[in-house]
């Protein structure tokens, strides 16, 4: 299986341009044209990079922002800017939020280049973490307890999975909201308090620790 990397970018000539390119190099490419698409291929499947335009739908900075958001949740995985911006301040911008910045236009070559020469630094993200009993196995998206596997919703697993690569931080529900379900999510308020009680159910009431007025977190 090939490396697959998740393409944002909302100017349909270009996505499918660095799509096809990225893709005769041997590349799996899921490409989103939004913030809220690149939010659900993020959360279905994982990726070794980002390629991020700046300015998408939801904004002139959208791309910034996911990637802060991102980030802030736990994501390690390299990501590179694609954007028009040249500014001196905004290549800055994207040098703290990813690990490269290309701007536009550019050479697919080149592009293909820093692509490699990001995945070559390696993955830092945990492939195994335990808690306990409980077993999450980053990669293959799996849940053991003890050597039984938990079948576990895409976003029960979500949920966890940020709490378990964050371990002992505390994440109000509000957080949880914003990195599981997006920004700006309108829907129940429960949501949250929903999907941590089915999860203490399935792997048991220490997992997830509740801190009162705070939020939850899985101890460290």
């Amino acid at each position: 299986m090939g490396t697959r990397l998740l393409l944002v970018e909302d100017d349909p000539d270009l996505g499918r341009t660095v799509t096809q390119a990225l893709e005769e190099h041997g590349f799996q490419v899921v490409w989103a044209t939004s913030q809220e698409e690149a939010w659900e291929a993020l959360w279905d499947v994982p990726f070794q990079a980002l390629v991020l335009d700046v300015r998408l739908p939801e904004g002139e900075e959208a791309g910034f922002h996911l990637a802060r958001t991102l980030r802030e949740a736990g994501f390690t995985q390299p990501i590179l800017f694609l954007t028009a911006k040249d500014a001196l301040d905004d290549r800055l911008h994207g040098l703290e939020l990813g690990e490269d910045y290309l701007t536009k236009p550019f050479a697919l070559s080149e592009l293909v280049a820093r692509i490699r020469a990001l995945l070559r630094r390696g993955e830092v993200r945990p492939r195994r973490v335990e808690v306990g009993e409980v077993v999450l196995e980053v990669e293959a998206r799996r849940v053991l307890k003890g050597s039984l596997p938990i079948g576990l919703t895409a976003k029960e697993y979500q949920v966890l999975e940020l709490l378990v690569l964050n371990r002992g931080r505390v994440f109000s529900k509000d957080e949880i909201l914003e990195r599981i379900w997006g920004p700006g999510y309108e829907g129940e308020s429960n949501l949250v308090e929903v999907y941590v009680k089915n999860l203490r159910k399935k792997l048991g009431e220490e997992v997830i620790e509740t801190i009162r007025g705070l939020g939850y977190r899985v101890p460290g």
